[in-house]
């Protein structure tokens, strides 16, 4: 194909086998050919941008041929699902096919309607591949705290016992993953069967059963390879997988290793942002508000491609075992592997936004309720006995149960302090003039020395506001809030960012 026929070129690359080999001994005809189908978005670019991926791929004597895929079908339909495919510019696979991988794909979802809470599950699995995934050079690492109360969540009694029902379903997982890894077969293939095997389950069932499996099989792999040196029971077994030879040859494995774990990650977090989706309150948030409606169509996409990646990952850790050290790692392979993470990194990119969007419409909406719930609290009609109720309005603890800080002592107490006190509400921002602040101490000393007065018989406590449109706090309002708030004898909150937004538009309207 002459360099000055980008259209012959670009033919001859889709039509002609031999092509690859010609365009990488022709950098005019490659290059005009890449201008050519980078006006098409077409499935071959990523072989123009390495040619030695398009030897592998178009019939070079020796090499593997990559069976044309049809993922992109799932993305099919769904909104972002074209932003995705535009953005990924490695994709493997071919569009010829999607209409078919859609409908072979959500053929095989029929939940049942049985539903448990997989955050238990995921934490054990999360902390397995965690560990896994740190010793690629072999090397034991000290325990951190996050790992230890990661370890503390899973170890729970009530999960055991959800895990007990489960064990059947991952162990058939687990199997199918690594039966179908030695023997070679197609991912697509091994994928849908997975996809029957949890036919009855959501799909964040679907994915953290399926990613405990893979934990399964990797975690076992990875104890071996830690512990074969000083136990013989291990040993043995690291013999039967032939681990020794790897353990023998780090340094030229390592690379393979890095991109496992970068696509393990992936699927991490990937199988924790759809997670997080099932996790949002429907009190505030029905599956047809768009936000959410559109993550959900998203999630055949997101759960198909993380159990492929699975099956990638069986694959490869399957070759290593059979071939040790002397397998490497092909171009084709890694290039396979990283083309999987940037897709799952993509998938995770547009659920993330949906999600951020889907916590926006939670915050309104719960804004809203809130600032009614005021409303009704200081209805002029209604009698106020226990002040308790309104404080608690006021000044929104959550967790924090100490959200005051005492003025005379500067330690830090709870509201039950203002049981049963009149109670002044000083609300300000943080600029107060000098003079002012001096006046109200002076009154508030005074009516400490007179404290058996009625008059002088009640509590002041400073409410802050500030902007919480920048959060956190920039250090220079953080400054000046501490400085005020030292100088102050009565009580405040502790914290501004206490004081939510509802309040602030009820206390300014």
């Amino acid at each position: 194909a002459p360099s000055n026929n980008p259209t012959a070129a670009a033919q001859a690359l889709l039509h002609n086998p031999g092509a690859a080999q010609a365009l990488a001994n022709n950098p005019g005809a490659a290059a005009a050919a890449q201008a050519f189908l980078g006006n098409r978005g077409a499935t071959y670019q990523p072989l123009l941008n390495n040619t030695h991926v398009g030897q592998q791929h178009m019939g070079v004597p020796g090499a593997s041929i990559s069976k044309p895929s049809t993922g992109e079908a799932l993305m099919k339909g769904h909104t972002g699902s074209h932003a995705l495919i535009r953005s990924d510019r490695g994709s493997m696979l071919s569009l010829s096919d999607d209409n078919v991988m859609m409908k072979q794909i959500l053929a095989t979802h029929a939940p049942d309607g049985r539903e448990f809470d997989v955050r238990p599950l995921l934490n054990l699995v999360e902390d397995i591949l965690n560990r896994a995934t740190q010793h690629v050079d072999f090397l034991v690492k000290g325990t951190t705290q996050a790992q230890i109360e990661m370890e503390e969540k899973a170890l729970q009694a009530s999960h055991i016992v959800m895990l007990e029902a489960l064990t059947y379903t991952i162990d058939r997982i687990a199997s199918e993953l690594s039966y179908k890894a030695l023997g070679g077969s197609d991912a697509h293939a091994t994928t849908t069967a997975i996809f029957n095997l949890l036919s009855s389950y959501t799909w964040d069932a679907k994915l953290v059963l399926s990613l405990s499996a893979f934990a399964l099989n990797y975690g076992e792999f990875w104890l071996l390879a830690q512990i074969y040196s000083t136990n013989q029971l291990a040993k043995s077994m690291a013999i039967l997988r032939q681990l020794p030879s790897l353990l023998e040859h780090t340094a030229p494995l390592k690379p393979r290793f890095d991109a496992l774990n970068n696509l393990i990650r992936a699927m991490i977090d990937l199988t924790k942002c759809v997670v997080q989706f099932t996790q949002l309150p429907s009190t505030y948030i029905s599956q047809d508000v768009p936000v959410l409606e559109t993550a959900i169509n998203l999630f055949p996409t997101a759960v198909y491609w993380t159990i492929r990646s699975m099956v990638a990952c069986a694959t490869q850790i399957s070759n290593l075992s059979s071939m040790g050290h002397e397998l490497g790692i092909s171009t084709t392979e890694s290039w396979e592997l990283s083309t999987l993470a940037h897709k799952l990194r993509n998938i995770y990119e547009l659920l993330k936004q949906q999600l951020n969007l889907c916590y926006q419409y939670i915050e309104e909406k719960t804004d809203v309720a809130f600032y009614q719930l005021l409303l009704t609290l200081f209805d002029p009609n209604a009698l106020h006995i226990d002040n308790m109720k309104v404080l608690k309005a006021l000044i929104y603890d959550k967790d924090d149960k100490l959200p005051l800080l005492d003025g005379a002592t500067k330690r830090r107490v709870s509201l039950d302090v203002l049981r049963r006190k009149n109670v002044l509400l000083l609300i300000s921002s943080l600029e107060f003039a000098n003079d002012e602040l001096a006046i109200l101490e002076q009154i508030y000393n005074e009516s400490r020395i007179h404290a058996t007065r009625l008059e002088s018989q009640y509590e002041v406590v400073w409410i802050p506001i500030v902007d919480h449109s920048i959060i956190p706090l920039p250090e220079e309002m953080q400054t000046k809030f501490e400085n005020l708030q030292s100088t102050m004898p009565w009580y405040s909150v502790q914290d501004p960012l206490v004081i939510k937004k509802p309040v602030i538009r009820f206390i300014k309207e």
